[in-house]
């Protein structure tokens, strides 16, 4: 049995960007950069230096999005001329669509489905393999694998099969989770480079492993920085870093949008991290000791693994939770408690809460999905200030949908009730959860 606990959970280093204006990402690091353009799920920024790149929404602060909103409508005033008759403006998105906003695609979510504990392959996984000029391909049913160097075989298929489980998972849950790959003929592709050099000389930074480009739906990998060469060679323990990896990545990249631009670190880092807490075995992903397996990760349980807490675990009051950026938390160590009190909170949505049917977090997810698909496409406006107060409509609506959803997801009860179920439901799991103000304080 191969266990892939959390080979992530601080390996998420977010890659620093920025515009003409001041960018921060979720790490709090800043750069000077101008806006250029936005897609549906990345906006193009110029560098000083004049350089174009191109930064993922799931990478960028609150602050950042709440601009690119306001951008989005701007840019559709722009392009678009007064309609004869009416006196009023139709608005055209970058994306091409007549909407003021980002078009956001959402797979059918089944909200009635129950939360599965574990996902088989239906049959094992069946490597191709093709070499094309200078790169070789490994292909599965869904994804491939664009190698500049030899990969061990044992790698190709673990990684694979990783890529194909985590897929299936994520696409059973109840929770409107949508495939944000873009496949590249027919599969979706996970580009490995071999070697660091080339991978800085890609413009990639070197304390990144790993990367997803949202505009061409390419993930990528360093093999050399989880200690595998492109010739072959590397260990049990860095072929497994990097599926572990790849659950992160791939359960990431099901997040629709809707959730990445209104949820903050909490969800979007937590949802991927518990995803990563499954066990991982040939041929299957196994959550049904889920619980334990968090556990016995945070208290250190387990050879060569350093705990994050030590008897109990202290946690910060949940309305501070769901509003903290990891950007905002100076402290490595720091950063690794709120990641793992995060995923203790996921956990419980997930698996504990209403004896493991996650209501809540159905309940808040449709909530945040049927407010994206009920907003109009297009953006009318009569004059400037008409404009504005749309502007200032929009930015309204969406606080009040993130808040409505959130609240939902606890069953709109007190934070200190919530607070109060969650010690309890981990405590019968073996875990002492201390929040402020707690009676066992």
């Amino acid at each position: 049995m191969t266990k892939i606990v959390l080979a992530g959970f601080l390996g998420m280093l977010l890659v620093a960007f920025v515009s003409a204006r001041t960018w921060t990402d979720k790490k709090g690091r800043k750069i000077e950069a101008e806006y250029l353009s936005q897609t549906k799920d990345a906006v193009r920024l110029k560098l000083k230096n004049g350089k174009e790149v191109s930064v993922p929404f799931s990478n960028l602060s609150r602050a950042d999005l709440n601009f690119l909103i306001e951008a989005e409508i701007a840019s559709a005033e722009k392009e678009n001329d007064k309609e004869p008759g009416d006196g009023e403006m139709e608005k055209k998105g970058s994306d091409g669509n007549k909407s003021g906003g980002i078009v956001i695609e959402v797979a059918d979510p089944a909200w009635d489905r129950p939360v599965l504990r574990e996902v088989v392959l239906e049959a094992p996984i069946e490597v191709q393999e093709e070499k094309r000029g200078e790169f070789l391909y490994f292909s599965s049913a869904n994804f491939r694998i664009v190698a500049d160097g030899r990969m061990s075989s044992k790698g190709v298929l673990t990684i694979l099969e990783v890529c194909e489980l985590t897929k299936t998972y994520c696409e059973s849950l109840p929770f409107g989770l949508s495939n944000r790959f873009k496949p590249v003929d027919g599969k979706y592709e996970i580009r490995a480079v071999g070697e660091k050099d080339e991978w800085i000389k890609m413009g990639r930074p070197e304390g990144n492993r790993s990367s997803f480009n949202p505009n061409d739906g390419q993930l990528e990998i360093c093999l050399e920085l989880f200690g595998l060469s492109s010739a072959g060679r590397g260990g049990e323990t860095a072929t497994r870093n990097l599926a572990g990896q790849m659950i992160l990545h791939v359960s990431r990249c099901m997040l629709p949008e809707v959730y990445e631009r209104n949820f903050m670190d909490w969800f979007t880092e937590g949802f991927p991290n518990l995803m990563n807490m499954a066990v991982y075995e040939k041929g299957k992903l196994d959550f049904t000791n889920v619980a334990e397996e968090t556990k016995d990760l945070l208290m250190g349980k387990g050879s060569g693994r350093t705990p994050i807490f030590k008897k109990k675990i202290e946690m910060p009051k949940m309305s501070d939770l769901i509003t903290q950026s990891v950007g905002g938390i100076a402290e490595e160590e720091g950063r690794r408690q709120f990641l793992a009190q995060s995923v203790l909170v996921m956990t419980y949505l997930t698996f504990l809460e209403d004896d493991g049917k996650a209501t809540g977090l159905r309940q808040g997810l449709r909530y945040a999905h049927d407010f994206q698909k009920n907003q109009p496409k297009t953006i009318r406006y009569k004059d400037q200030e008409d404009l504005e107060r749309q502007k200032a409509e929009l930015k309204r609506l969406r606080d009040e949908m993130d808040d409505t959803a959130i609240a939902m997801m606890f069953r709109k009860r007190p934070w200190k009730e919530a607070e109060e179920d969650i010690a309890k439901l981990w405590k019968v799991k073996g875990l002492e959860l201390i929040f402020p103000g707690a009676k066992n304080e």
